[in-house]
């Protein structure tokens, strides 16, 4: 009888309507998934650390010495998955979704993008199959579209942080038939996920295919979990957010600038973690952020909005910027860190609105 009070306590606190955006009855239900503006925010700025992060290696390549100081962007994909895992909490807390239903609808919302993007690689691939994963390895066709985490290089390199997504969503989407008990489900979830990385830790997997299946980034998905079960109900105040918020950026920067302590190489520790204290810093700090106005709070919603075509689309920026940077004797650091910056901005925006908005449209009815 004890136990079960506990449990129920517990959903009870999961369940607790905390502010309007988690009250469907005061908040507008069809806009409710896209008014967490900090997440929004937090996408956007995801996706830019990748791309310094690429922009870094393109200076490598050229020794320009482009975003040589920054270390930290590979970070950005430690997010996502952060994000992923409460996202998913979010979409589903109050709806009854079939298992199947929810994965055509992740399958919806993902693919169409990635294939179209996909397919123009191949193309590139094809007729110039050195300006495709210059930096080597073998590169699979049918890998690329079916996300298969063989050990294969992807079309689009990126493409291997989706693996790691559906293969989140098919986990989460075993635990849906325990709808009338979100918080088993939940608990259900986040133990999967860790007994899969503690899997991980004892086996030492040396295959592709069993290092992908027991990978401790698997416990970043399970923050997002954890963040979304500390929102609904204990969600920080304005001064806990602040210090989970610098403290997550203090720990970033120190990383960036002394690198990681050596004999550490747990990434969950040195960037799950601190992503996971901005993260849920900054959506604690949600209804502030809400009231942000100006070009800053403008420019962040554009980059949040257009983050998956900018995720999935720079790298069609980057080589040739570069290889013209390289004709033109342009490599300056600042100059050759600007321009494909730049470059790199405007194809994810363009692809936003030209490609992932009109496949949205095409693909709702799927939904």
């Amino acid at each position: 009888m004890q136990a079960h009070q506990h449990a129920a306590h517990y959903e009870n606190l999961l369940c607790r309507q905390t502010s309007p955006l988690l009250n469907p009855r005061r908040h507008n239900h069809r806009r409710s998934h896209s008014m967490i503006v900090s997440i929004q925010y937090l996408r956007g700025i995801a996706a830019l650390m990748v791309v310094l992060t690429h922009i870094r290696i393109k200076g490598q390549q050229y020794q320009t010495g482009s975003a040589e100081g920054f270390t930290i962007g590979g970070d950005g994909v430690d997010l996502f998955f952060i994000i992923s895992g409460f996202i998913m909490c979010f979409t589903t807390h109050s709806q009854r979704l079939s298992p199947a239903r929810f994965m055509i609808n992740r399958a919806v919302r993902i693919l169409p993008l990635y294939w179209v993007l996909t397919l123009v690689a191949l193309l590139v691939f094809l007729i110039a199959p050195d300006k495709v994963n210059a930096s080597g390895g073998t590169t699979g066709i049918a890998e690329s579209f079916l996300l298969l985490p063989t050990g294969a290089r992807f079309l689009i390199h990126n493409g291997w942080t989706l693996s790691y997504e559906f293969y989140y969503y098919a986990i989460f989407a075993l635990f849906l038939c325990l709808s009338a008990r979100v918080w088993l489900r939940y608990t259900a979830v986040l133990l999967t996920l860790l007994l899969l990385s503690l899997c991980g830790v004892v086996i030492q997997p040396e295959s592709a295919a069993g290092q992908f299946l027991f990978s401790e980034l698997l416990m970043e998905f399970a923050l997002g979990i954890v963040a979304w079960i500390i929102y609904c109900g204990y969600r920080p105040g304005n001064r806990l957010a602040g210090v989970l918020l610098l403290s997550g950026i203090t720990f970033l920067l120190v990383k960036n600038i002394c690198g990681v302590p050596e004999g550490v190489t747990s990434k969950v520790l040195t960037s799950g973690l601190p992503m996971f204290f901005i993260f849920l810093g900054l959506i604690s700090l949600e209804e502030q952020i809400k009231r942000l106005r100006g070009p800053l709070s403008k420019a962040l919603s554009l980059l949040g909005n257009s983050s998956y075509s900018l995720y999935l689309a720079h790298p069609f920026a980057l080589s040739p910027l570069a290889m013209m940077l390289k004709h033109l004797q342009l490599l300056s650091a600042p100059l050759f860190t600007s321009v494909l910056l730049a470059g790199s901005l405007i194809t994810g925006i363009a692809t936003w609105y030209l490609l992932e908005k009109p496949l949205s449209r095409l693909t709702a009815r799927l939904k």
